[in-house]
């Protein structure tokens, strides 16, 4: 019999070369941060690396697949040369293992060499575009400001060209919210996996040497103001909605929105498989090009740092992060435990917790995308439940 700690799985992302990108998105809340993670295209070190992979493997069960997830920055400015090592270090310590690479990235520096590595080696690409050119150059800009849709196409043309597995990841931010039947329609076209992942982020008022500000948590944090890039809630719901009806209008079991897939799971009682609509979270972590292992994605700044993974082990550092997981259910404000769509939204990512009001039991903070959440998740309970679930099956591949 498989036990569960033979199936154990972890999802450690890792920043190989920190925050340098070749593009500078209005909207990026990585490199905004500044500080010595964003300070120049430095490369991770082979010491870090070897470290990496061989602690994501031995933290991993005998019989889960072992994800290595490369992220940004843009991770292909490592160069294939970097990956060709990592692809190395995982055959020497990984053998017989059962393992997946996938990278997300923005497309601009495919060649077809990158693409035939990434098939030699299937790789799961995750390919951030925001629809059709005149949304997608809105925000999605290189350092001189131009928009760089042209040169996304040519990579996903690429992509295809050469049969590599991947997804699209659009950003629902200010000014794309509105224009989701056709943000839909130009995705289908090529894309049969799609995320969409909201744009809310808030500038700190007082602290003027950083551009974004500590996001809610554990730690206090002090009110702000949303940036202007920013989807509003209800904006979201309805964009939402609209992808849910041009989905289930003819691609129902042949393309695969992944916020759609975990509400299906929440309703039948299987994992969500995305950390938003989970109860807990924490066994996310972020590995930074210099060993610094943060708690999650949206929190590497000092206060979320818990250790290095060449000073310490990733397992007990991972370990430490359970607190930090479970102050997601702990924190959740009041009006969650009477919401008829909480078992689905489970309160949404605490970064957004950003509407605060004061109660009897002190002050809680709401989701600032709550009504947004209770519009889509209220409108595809019902939809589901009537027209689809029985024949729906779950085939959503994770970037």
């Amino acid at each position: 019999m498989t036990s569960s700690d033979d199936l154990r799985h972890y999802a450690i992302e890792v920043k190989p070369i920190g925050a340098a990108c070749n593009l500078r998105c209005q909207y990026c809340y990585y490199l905004a941060k500044g500080g010595g993670h964003a300070a120049g295209p430095s490369l991770m070190t082979d010491e870090v690396l070897e470290n990496y992979i061989r602690q994501v493997i031995d933290i991993h069960g005998r019989y889960a697949e072992i994800e290595f997830a490369w992220h940004g920055g843009e991770p292909t400015m490592c160069g294939i040369p970097f990956f060709e090592r990592a692809m190395a270090l995982q055959q020497k310590y990984g053998e017989g293992r059962q393992i997946l690479n996938t990278l997300q990235t923005n497309g601009t520096l495919l060649t077809d060499e990158w693409c035939q590595f990434f098939r030699n080696h299937q790789f799961r690409i995750g390919i951030s575009i925001d629809g059709p050119e005149h949304l997608h150059n809105i925000y999605r800009k290189d350092a001189r400001g131009d928009g760089t849709f042209s040169r996304t196409m040519h990579g996903l043309d690429l992509l295809l060209k050469h049969g590599v597995d991947f997804n699209t990841l659009t950003t629902v931010n200010a000014a794309n919210a509105t224009h989701a039947a056709e943000v839909y329609q130009f995705l289908r076209g090529f894309s049969n996996y799609m995320q969409f992942l909201p744009v809310v982020e808030s500038l700190p008022l007082n602290d003027s040497h950083k551009n974004v500000a500590l996001p809610p948590g554990i730690y206090r944090h002090q009110p702000r103001n949303l940036a202007p890039f920013s989807v509003q809630p209800e904006a979201y719901g309805k964009f939402l909605c609209t992808i849910f009806d041009e989905w289930s209008r003819r691609d129902v079991g042949r393309k695969y929105v992944q916020v759609i897939e975990a509400a299906i799971g929440n309703l039948t009682h299987r994992p969500a498989g995305l950390c938003v609509h989970e109860s807990v979270c924490g066994h996310c972590g972020v590995i930074e090009k210099n060993g610094d292992l943060y708690r999650c994605d949206r929190y590497v700044f000092p206060e979320y740092r818990i250790g290095n993974i060449l000073q310490g082990s990733l397992h007990d550092m991972m370990q430490t992060n359970r607190k930090f997981g479970e102050y997601k259910l702990d924190s959740l404000p009041s009006a969650c435990l009477h919401c008829d769509v909480a078992h689905l939204c489970f309160g949404g990512c605490p970064k957004d917790r950003l509407v605060e009001r004061i109660t009897l039991n002190g002050p809680e903070r709401r989701n600032y995308l709550c009504p947004g959440y209770k519009m889509f998740f209220r409108y595809i309970s019902q939809k589901i439940k009537t027209l689809f679930l029985p024949i729906h099956k779950s085939m959503f591949k994770r970037v």
